[in-house]
């Protein structure tokens, strides 16, 4: 879903609280972003920002918990056993993600780029990373990849590249490649 089809939606005050704080911070950067700019620019009151999040720290670990729940989507996978139908699932989301969520995906590298947000949010990223990586780890071990440990980090490496690099130029024809790449390297 793109912010654009987001902002047509009907969005409770919280909602309306991240986007706003996510365009915000990747736009002008964390520390130049005032509680009081987000709450005009959100048409909201700073108490009811407060009542949410508790701070503007917490704010900002909220926006990166809910992309980084979009690439966790990608696992919701409990209606299939074959581990190699399933990693093929998860290449398949992971690249439509990219595609259709590209303006969260631009704002989080913004905000991952950006010294003053990366330092509140880096825990969070590599955590993250951590526990997709063990995802894939554990299905390569299904399908008796002989080194499912490398090749599930060396699968995390490619994924976050393609990701930065397709967020750089937004190129559909690459990203495709990229995918046949992926699938012909990890699927038996």
């Amino acid at each position: 879903m793109t912010l654009k089809k987001v902002k047509t939606k009907k969005k409770t005050a919280k909602e309306k609280i991240m986007f706003v704080a996510l365009e915000l911070f990747a736009k002008r950067g964390y520390h130049r972003t005032s509680t009081i700019n987000i709450s005009k620019k959100a048409n909201i009151s700073s108490g009811l920002l407060f009542y949410h999040f508790g701070s503007k720290e917490r704010l900002l670990k909220s926006i990166v918990e809910m992309l980084l729940s979009k690439l966790d989507d990608i696992f919701d996978l409990e209606n299939y056993s074959d581990p190699n139908k399933m990693l093929e699932i998860i290449i398949d989301r992971f690249f439509e993600s990219l595609q259709k969520n590209s303006s969260y995906w631009d704002l989080y590298m913004a905000l991952l780029y950006q010294p003053d947000t990366k330092k509140h949010i880096l825990e969070q990223v590599i955590s993250h990373s951590k526990k997709f990586r063990h995802k894939i780890y554990k299905l390569m071990l299904k399908m008796g990849n002989q080194d499912p440990g490398a090749n599930s980090f060396e699968f995390e490496i490619l994924r976050v590249g393609i990701f930065a690099s397709y967020l750089s130029n937004h190129n559909d024809e690459v990203l495709e490649k990229a995918r046949k790449t992926m699938k012909y390297k990890y699927l038996l």
